[in-house]
């Protein structure tokens, strides 16, 4: 039986090995043959595990590699190489690691099966086959290169550098031999394979250190690795007085800095021909005693070896032995070799699972980063949820089917209904009713556009009452630019919309309040006409008056001196006797007749002339103006005003004349306005009047003569380009707010029914707007007023 299940394990072993090259009827053939004998084998295995299961595994193992199960075939290589080798089956151990070997090639990863393969060849020679190890040996010469064709040593190490004559440098032979040149094989694999188990790079160095010191009579080691562009010191110990290993400490890393610690003229010579360099005896001069450090310390034996990983230099390992000369024989080189070139793969390994740590730590530090971030994205996703939920507005994300993919509390208990139900049907107007069909609308018109689409829906709340939304809808797409849904906004505008009503509605009020304060001005203004006009009327009635009185009176007499003239002059036409025409001449005073009456006839004409010279101011005073500036005498609109105002100037019987005191300039015409500048006249003097009248309240006849009314007018030019207007009165002047507010629109120190505030705005508005001057006002309290009026010569 036994016999038959090594027949059925081996059988099936050969059966797989030919597969690849049957046609596929003899495979089927072969997967029935070797289904068959894994049957049998696992049911041994179930009850001899020790001496079946890696038997077992190693069948499935080839199997899986022929079905092209390459992950689930490396896991079973393992295993059947682990079992052999735990119950001491070397001979399997042996063909499980060919195996493995062969299927690693096959997949190209020639670095692994190396390492199966010298295991093999390994369990091969501590078995005794020398057959499969010649078979090995030629078909896997690349396999085994590092145990079975080492690194050559050049005959002389020193050949590139000149020897002084006379010196003999001992030098070891070139080291190539087989197995059977050293009789250690077996111990040189075990400490390949101590090397190949490390992973960790500072075990693995550890590893190398303790191997090359020990084996290898040496007493210091250096270990050097690149490091990007520059190369630094790994590691280095040295056995003290004590015989105790003690790392070495370093002021740096890098080699150039520590040649306390080495050679650097050897190692420089290593780095750049690849090739080893062994000094025997230090005694025996040679062209490195100009090195500081073998001149300083005089090791007795060196050695710098290149750590090479198909031609490339992945390291340098340097030892010495500082008392003995020669430790660095022909067989402990050969042993460093076959170490170096182990060790050479298993620095690559490291640094490939050092990488490989460094990517997983890499992957964890991310993937921890991730989950942080996951978490705050969590956290961030809730606040905003609850951000939109509590947010005073309809937020909510329908896709393109109508169906509710999102929506906030807000729409929920507005609308009166739970979120879940919403997200239950299939469309929204199942839920909406009425309500749904102007939603509808605005999400056809908001798909149909690229832009956000804007509109204004009505809806009954929960509170029963309609409430009016603005509603702002725009296109949801993913991130292939396709329209996947739509995400709308809506405000409840009620509040705004009824403010918004109510303010059209005080805009209305505020309009016809407008349209009467507006009349109330007009009112305003025509109450300042009218008070001008009753000025100028009164001032006028008052001039004309006078002289017509005269000119009336003077008539009267006039025609009684005439008629008794005309009949002295009938009895004289009538031949009446000369006794009569005395009498009737002493009768009527004939001689203060022909006198007096043409005295009454210049006299009525004094009265003509004054009426038409008033007429004359009248004409000055009210001309009309034009739609555009003419030359005027500033002087006689002046004049024309006071003329005007003479009236109010004459004294009466509280007063006594006011007097006005002219110091006029020699003045061009200007280019004005006449009739506005003769309302800024008459408003200035009027205002001026009643200043004074104001003034003289509470004083006496005799008080105010003694200090009498005056108002002074000076005009005078300023350069060629202005003229200046001052009229002051020495009346009550005014404070400092008054005088601020003067000119303002509607302002009046007069009581009611006396001032309208418009008459100073007036003179302001014409003075600066109209002909573009300036106008000041200076007054002192109890002292007087004065108004200074600047104007451009030209318009």
């Amino acid at each position: 039986m036994l016999v038959k299940m090594m027949h059925d394990f081996y059988d099936a072993l050969a059966d797989l090995a030919i597969y690849a090259d049957v046609t596929s009827a003899e495979r089927q053939q072969i997967l029935k043959r070797v289904g068959a004998s894994q049957k049998k084998l696992k049911e041994f295995a179930h009850h001899t595990p020790l001496n079946y299961q890696h038997k077992f595994d190693l069948v499935e193992a080839e199997l899986l590699r022929v079905l092209g199960q390459t992950a689930e075939a490396m896991e079973l290589y393992d295993r059947a190489i682990t079992g052999a080798k735990a119950n001491e089956y070397l001979n399997e151990e042996a063909l499980a690691c060919e195996l493995a070997a062969k299927f690693y090639l096959s997949l190209g990863r020639e670095k692994i099966a190396r390492v199966y393969m010298i295991d093999a060849y390994d369990c091969y020679v501590r078995w005794g086959d020398k057959a499969q190890i010649d078979d090995l040996e030629k078909r896997y010469p690349q396999l085994l290169k590092p145990i079975l064709e080492p690194a050559k040593i050049s005959a002389n190490p020193l050949a590139n550098f000149p020897t002084p004559a006379g010196q003999n440098q001992s030098l070891h032979p070139s080291v190539s031999a087989s197995v059977s040149d050293f009789g250690n094989f077996s111990s040189l694999l075990k400490a390949c394979q101590a090397l190949s188990r490390e992973i960790q790079l500072d075990r693995l160095i550890a590893k190398l250190m303790q191997l090359a010191m020990t084996n290898t009579g040496s007493d210091k080691a250096v270990l050097i690795l690149p490091n990007g562009n520059q190369w630094e010191i790994a590691a280095t110990t040295a056995i003290d007085n004590y015989g105790v290993d003690r790392a070495i400490d370093l002021s740096s890393a890098t080699v150039n800095e520590n040649s306390e610690i080495l050679p650097l003229k050897i190692v420089d010579c290593v780095k750049n021909l690849l090739k080893p360099v062994i000094v025997r005896d230090i005694a025996q001069k040679c062209d490195w005693d100009s090195d500081s450090y073998i001149l300083k310390y005089e090791p007795q034996s060196a050695l710098c070896w290149p750590i090479l990983d198909r031609g490339n230099l992945v390291g340098i390992l340097y030892l010495e032995n500082r008392l003995t000369a020669g430790v660095f024989t022909r067989d402990r080189l050969q042993l460093l070799n076959l170490l170096c070139s182990q060790a050479a793969i298993c620095l690559q390994n490291t640094l490939l699972y050092k990488k490989y740590q460094d990517y997983n730590q890499q992957l964890e530090r991310s993937l921890a980063k991730f989950t942080q971030t996951e978490a705050q994205l969590a956290d961030q996703k809730q606040m905003l949820q609850a951000i939109i939920d509590v947010a005073p507005i309809w937020i909510w994300m329908v896709n393109l089917s109508g169906k509710v993919q999102f929506l906030n509390e807000t729409f929920s208990q507005n609308m009166g209904v739970p979120v879940s139900a919403f997200l239950a049907v299939d469309h929204y107007k199942d839920l909406m009713g009425e309500d749904a069909a102007g939603c509808m609308v605005s999400d056809a018109a908001c798909l149909a556009q690229d832009l956000p689409h804007y509109s204004s829906e009505t809806f009954k709340f929960v509170d029963g009452k309609l409430h009016y939304l603005e509603i702002t809808k725009v296109q949801l797409k993913n991130c292939q630019g396709e329209t996947i849904g739509i995400i709308g906004l809506g405000v409840d505008a009620t509040d705004r919309k009824r403010a918004a009503e109510l303010l059209q509605e005080q805009n209305q009020q505020l309009e016809e309040t407008l349209k009467d304060l507006q009349q109330a001005q007009l009112q305003l203004v025509q109450n300042e006409k009218m008070s001008a006009l009753g000025n100028l009327v009164a001032g006028v009635a008052h001039e004309i008056n006078n002289p017509i009185g005269f000119i009336s009176g003077n008539l009267n007499e006039a025609k009684r001196s005439l008629e008794d003239v005309i009949e002295h002059l009938k009895l004289y036409r009538s031949a009446a006797p000369k006794s009569e025409m005395a009498d009737h001449a002493e009768e009527i005073d004939l001689d203060y007749l022909l006198e007096d009456l043409p005295k009454m006839i210049d006299s009525m004409q004094v009265g003509c002339d004054r009426i038409c010279s008033i007429s004359t101011s009248l004409r000055t005073f009210s001309r009309g103006d034009k739609d555009y500036k003419v030359p005027f005498n500033i002087h006689e609109g002046i004049n024309s005003a006071i003329l005007i105002l003479k009236h109010r100037l004459k004294a009466n019987e509280y007063r006594p004349q006011i007097e006005v005191m002219t110091k006029y300039g020699n003045l061009p015409k200007i280019e004005c306005f006449p009739g506005q500048l003769n309302q800024v006249f008459m408003n200035l003097l009027a205002n001026a009047i009643d200043a004074l009248e104001e003034s003289n309240l509470g004083r006496s006849f005799t008080e105010i003569a003694a200090n009498p009314n005056r108002i002074t007018i000076c005009t005078d030019v300023m350069g060629e380009a202005h003229i200046k207007i001052k009229i002051a009165d020495n009346g009550t002047g005014m404070k400092e707010e008054v005088k601020q507010q003067i000119f303002d629109h509607l302002f009046t120190t007069k009581g009611v029914g006396k001032g309208t505030g418009l008459g100073l705005a007036i003179v302001h508005q014409i003075a600066v707007e109209k002909h573009g001057g300036s106008i000041e006002v200076n007054a002192e309290l109890g002292i007087g007023t004065e108004f200074a009026i600047v104007l451009p010569v030209k318009g």
